[in-house]
């Protein structure tokens, strides 16, 4: 069998639109097939700090 392909998805961060990315990444963690890939989901917090998200489903 095939390795699966990762895939890091960022989210967050110090803009304005904070709260639209976490959204916006839930819904693109949702739609990963996770048969085909290893999906590492990465938050940005509002102050700029990064951290790798332990999730089932998204942010």
């Amino acid at each position: 069998m095939c390795a699966k392909t990762r895939v890091y998805v960022l989210f967050g961060g110090r803009s304005g639109e904070h709260e639209v990315s976490l959204m916006s990444a839930r819904n693109v963690l949702q739609a990963l097939d996770r048969n085909k890939y290893e999906v590492i989901p990465v938050g940005i917090t509002k102050e700029g700090a990064g951290s790798r998200w332990a999730t089932r489903s998204g942010p």
